[in-house]
């Protein structure tokens, strides 16, 4: 009868999450909310006389066959729970059985719940993406009503879901897995009263409308217009005239900005009333709950701190080019004026590569020109990246994702430009760009495959509810991690785009000048990234209001980047909503997450694939070692914390930005000994 009691003891505690990871070990308590008492168990079961216990046992067996509104009732009858004064011993054995039964009534009813509430998200949810992919491929006012209508149905049917299982549920007797899938359901942001979801719809289909509709217009020519997609791209990129970047700068921000600003501002305040209600200080720590620790902010200063000083030899060097480029109206040794940075944001600076050459007369790593000779296509740049993932071992792209994809600009018709891909369940995966054949799109394709990638592992392996990333920042690392190999000089020769050079000093010189090409895009990012999420956080903290809008952007800009408005700026101007992220309301933080944990997952893969040498010089394509251990990870899914995700690959639970140091550590020492030799500031206050 021991023995039996110890068995039943097992099988009870296989319910409850007791497993505890390395990563998470010291956060279960407060995380499943377990009750102190559920540590008497073993101890209740081993003091039951052998009549309870064999009452306890058949009782259980029937509450696991019969239905779950029944299984509770009927034991509490058998065990006789009421008749029991609450200072007796055999109250304190009867009470610790009730809450264990309880707990096991509890968990039919979540996995009761669970099963239907994942069945009805799955429909759900593909229909919401449908109408969203078709809104973003066919910008009309009938598509876009379609999809404000789809979403307050979708998050109408959310809120009456979570309610019931607020009311209901509870977290007693779940393992792991339950815990998780019922703390997503109930985890939202969304305001209770109807009125005020509508509206928040509304306004983002204005702002969004506003948006993807903008042109500038030349003043001499009103007739000549840009949207940005290609045009006030080709500009930024391409034009050298400090005055016809600054005339397109402030175009793009005057179409947008004003026009939005008071809705704009209007939803963060709806944002914040639903933030509010489900218990949040506000919709940014809303966002921030999402990465499941409570000092998301702390970690990213700390990297920031550790990125800032490579940042800033680059912003001196960056700075004193420009200076030989547009003589006096660049500083020497102040900020950086926001429109001569290669586009229109000032967020990644390789477009001015030309200028910042490390070693002008060594000719790049000519990526475009040998895509030219080899005849490279929209499709062909496609087809190289299914080959690249298919070569470690990962799967092809679906027959859904060849049928679907909209990979070029289509005609007669106002479509979303802007890079991303869709998971439409099941196989069908698909991205949506206006792709043309250059090095940069050879990344973009890259990166949004990835993505696709990381859809198929987990809808392939996860139920519906773990189909997502182990965090937002994993999703935009996954497709950058491949495109880093891709794009180093190795695998670029190994396609035939480069030739092998064979001169020892310059093939040095080439990999610094490669190296500032990866830092223009890479280390300049980090500063955008940050000023805009923190800003955004102060938004919806109080701390920046209507009052300071856009002084408090400048400032963060000021602050993080180094970089100041061309022109004077006023609060009748919204230049943070020229940013597509701003405008459709996409948490950012996930990109300074993801261009740091792509350097970790790229290492790691590297070291898989036995690279040796330089990092920055690795290409695992074709390693299936480093693909299986990539694939381990990516099907996961949401079902485990990130760190745990993480840890499956690298072995480690934490962000560092250590391998980014280890990928520009031969730059930084050029930056460094040229800075002085050059007598470049460093830094801009």
């Amino acid at each position: 009868m021991q023995v039996m009691k110890s068995l039943l003891f097992c099988w009870v505690f296989s319910t409850v999450c007791w497993t505890l990871t390395t990563c998470r070990e010291g956060n279960l308590e407060k995380e499943f909310e377990l009750d102190d008492e559920n540590n008497d168990y073993y101890e209740i079961l081993q003091e039951l006389s052998d009549e309870v216990f064999e009452q306890l046992t058949f009782s259980i067996s029937t509450s696991v066959s019969t239905s779950t509104t029944c299984s509770f009732c009927l034991l509490k009858d058998k065990l006789g729970y009421d008749q029991y004064e609450q200072d007796s011993s055999s109250y304190r054995q009867k009470r610790s059985l009730y809450n264990l039964i309880s707990a096991l009534d509890n968990k039919q009813k979540v996995e009761k719940f669970l099963t239907s509430y994942q069945a009805q998200l799955a429909v759900r949810r593909r229909k919401l993406n449908l109408l969203l992919w078709q809104k973003d491929t066919n910008l009309t006012t009938h598509n876009s009503k379609l999809y404000i209508d789809a979403s307050l149905q979708f998050s109408s049917w959310e809120k009456v879901e979570r309610q019931l299982a607020s009311k209901t549920l509870t977290y007693e007797g779940l393992n792991c897995s339950e815990t998780r899938m019922l703390k997503s359901v109930l985890k939202s942001s969304s305001p209770s009263e109807s009125k005020l979801r509508t509206e928040k719809a509304n306004l983002y289909s204005e702002i969004e409308s506003v948006y993807s509709k903008a042109k500038v217009c030349r003043p001499d020519n009103p007739k000549k217009c840009y949207s940005y997609e290609p045009g006030i791209i080709r500009i930024m990129s391409k034009s050298r005239n400090y005055d016809e970047l600054l005339w397109a700068w402030k175009g793009w921000r005057d179409a947008i900005g004003p026009k939005i600003r008071n809705s704009w501002y209007r939803i963060t305040q709806i944002s914040n009333i639903g933030a509010q209600e489900h218990g949040y200080a506000d919709e940014g720590a809303y966002w921030r709950s999402r990465y499941e620790v409570p000092d998301l902010e702390s970690r990213v200063d700390r990297m920031w701190k550790s990125l800032k000083p490579m940042y800033e030899q680059l912003h001196a060097f960056v700075r004193y080019k420009l200076h030989q480029v547009y003589g006096d109206r660049i500083n020497k040794t102040g900020p950086i004026p926001a429109h001569v940075l290669g586009d229109i944001w000032g967020m990644q600076w390789s477009n001015i590569f030309d200028m910042c050459k490390p070693f002008p007369s060594v000719k790049a790593f000519e990526v475009n020109k040998g895509m030219k000779a080899k005849n490279f296509t929209v499709m062909k740049m496609f087809h190289l990246a299914d080959e690249f993932y298919r070569s470690i071992g990962l799967p092809p792209m679906t027959q859904e994702f060849w049928n679907y994809s909209m990979f070029t600009r289509p005609q007669g018709r106002p479509v979303v430009c802007y890079a991303s891909a869709f998971n439409l369940e099941k196989d069908d995966v698909r991205v949506k760009m206006c792709a043309v054949v250059n090095s940069e799109y050879l990344y973009v394709v890259h990166h949004e495959m990835g993505h696709c990638q990381y859809y198929l592992a987990y809808n392939r392996h996860q139920p519906e509810l773990f189909q997502k990333g182990a965090n937002n920042g994993f999703h935009e690392a996954i497709g950058d991690t491949a495109a880093l190999s891709v794009i180093s000089p190795t695998h670029l020769v190994k396609l035939g785009i480069l030739k092998k050079n064979k001169n020892k000093s310059e093939r040095y010189q080439k990999n610094i000048n490669f190296l500032m090409q990866k830092a223009l895009e890479k280390l300049a990012f980090y500063q955008f990234a940050l000023a805009l999420e923190t800003w955004r956080w102060d938004v919806f903290r109080g701390v920046v209001t209507q009052e300071n809008l856009n002084s408090a952007w400048w400032e963060k800009k000021l602050k993080y980047g180094g970089l100041i408005p061309p022109v004077p700026r006023t609060e009748h101007d919204f230049d943070a909503g020229s940013k597509y992220h701003v405008v459709y309301g996409v948490p950012y933080i996930r990109y300074f997450i993801s261009f740091t944990i792509q350097f970790q997952f790229y290492e790691t893969l590297c070291n898989l694939s036995h690279h040796k040498g330089s990092l920055h010089l690795c290409d695992f394509a074709g390693s299936k070692a480093a693909g299986a251990k990539f694939m381990e990870m990516l099907n996961l899914g949401g079902s485990k914390h990130w760190e745990d995700a993480m840890r499956t690959l690298t072995g480690s639970c934490h962000m560092s930005v250590k391998p980014v140091e280890r990928y520009f550590k031969p730059l930084i020492k050029w930056l460094t000994k040229e800075n002085k030799r050059l007598g470049n500031k460093i830094g801009w206050e």
